[in-house]
């Protein structure tokens, strides 16, 4: 039995219950070829692993990350009451960071289990937002994104937020872009289709497999993780989930490392984009997203792009570790 106390909803509660379900999601994503070094040094080891105190030990599974911008129609609690009281529409920009959790075994880092790290998100659903950084510890910001509608053209796409470009106290927010994708030239045949979720994974698992770099040694645990990930079709997330102290907000009065995946329920379809595609990274004092990737800001190319069309549902979130 639960020694938790119930959860107080309150009128106009932003924070529904988990599960959630997310119906006739139209996702486009697009590698990107990063620094792994800069990535694991100021994106993963100051956020997952130096709070553990080395309990845990997440590492870059190579120097792609990916982009998605993804429109969901119908986002929805899957749990009663909360199922009957509607749906909202979101659309969403992620930096997602491939990891490995690794263990030293006689002196021998050994993978146990593939996460995928939402590095950077946005989204432009508050209730989205405050969910998702309140349960889980998605990093979620709030701002306008553009998403082509599906069975459009793949052409653009956009994400911003509030940020300060230059840090000062006389300097104020702003909407600004943090990335932006477009279409640089097409091709004259249509891009590979895929019939299943498993024909998707293998094209991205070709990907990854050849993106260079040295991996660790697989444990057996990492390869039952593989085989039960594609059993399941889950897509296992990692989030940092903390809170502020009240009285000394320098410290969490709540500090925990939540690992929880996505469940593809209906694969719709998906395939190769046609032609090719490069993103303009922007770079600010509060939103360092160039520095982070080790890039330059400006244009980088893109590759692998792809859509996919799906219903998932985000399931039940776990500690890891917590402080």
């Amino acid at each position: 039995m639960s020694l938790l106390p119930g959860y107080v909803v309150r009128p106009a509660e932003s924070v529904q219950l988990q599960p959630y379900v997310c119906r006739s999601t139209q996702l486009y994503g697009f590698y990107l070829r990063a620094d792994k070094v800069a990535v694991q040094s100021r994106l993963v080891d100051p956020i997952l692993n130096a709070p553990t105190d080395g309990a845990l030990n997440y590492r870059c599974l190579s120097d792609l990350v990916l982009v998605s911008y993804a429109k969901a129609q119908r986002c929805s609690s899957t749990l009663p009451p909360a199922n009957t009281m509607g749906w909202m529409l979101e659309n969403s920009w992620t930096l997602w960071v491939p990891l490995l959790l690794v263990k030293s075994e006689l002196g021998i880092e050994v993978a146990q289990r593939l996460v995928f790290y939402p590095a950077y998100i946005c989204v432009d659903n508050s209730w989205s937002l405050a969910a998702g950084r309140e349960v889980f510890g998605f990093p979620k910001g709030y701002g306008p994104i553009t998403v082509p509608e599906p069975n459009t053209p793949a052409t653009n796409f956009s994400a911003a937020t509030l940020v300060i470009p230059t840090y000062g106290p006389d300097n104020g927010g702003q909407v600004l872009p943090l990335m932006e994708v477009r279409q640089t030239g097409t091709t004259s045949k249509a891009g590979e289709v895929w019939r299943d979720i498993e024909d998707a994974v293998a094209a991205i698992g070709h990907l990854l497999s050849g993106s260079g770099g040295k991996l660790v040694i697989p444990g057996f645990n990492f390869l039952l993780d593989l085989v039960g990930l594609a059993k399941n079709e889950e897509v296992p997330g990692v989030f940092l989930k903390q809170f502020r102290d009240a009285a000394n907000g320098a410290k969490a009065c709540y500090q925990a490392v939540i690992e929880a995946g996505s469940f593809v329920d209906t694969f719709h379809g998906g395939g190769l984009l046609d032609g090719s595609y490069e993103a303009t990274l922007f770079n600010y004092d509060s939103h360092p997203l160039a520095a982070d990737l080790g890039l330059s800001p400006g244009p980088q190319p893109l590759e692998f792009p792809f859509w996919v069309n799906m219903d998932f549902t985000i399931g039940e979130g776990r500690e890891v570790w917590r402080a």
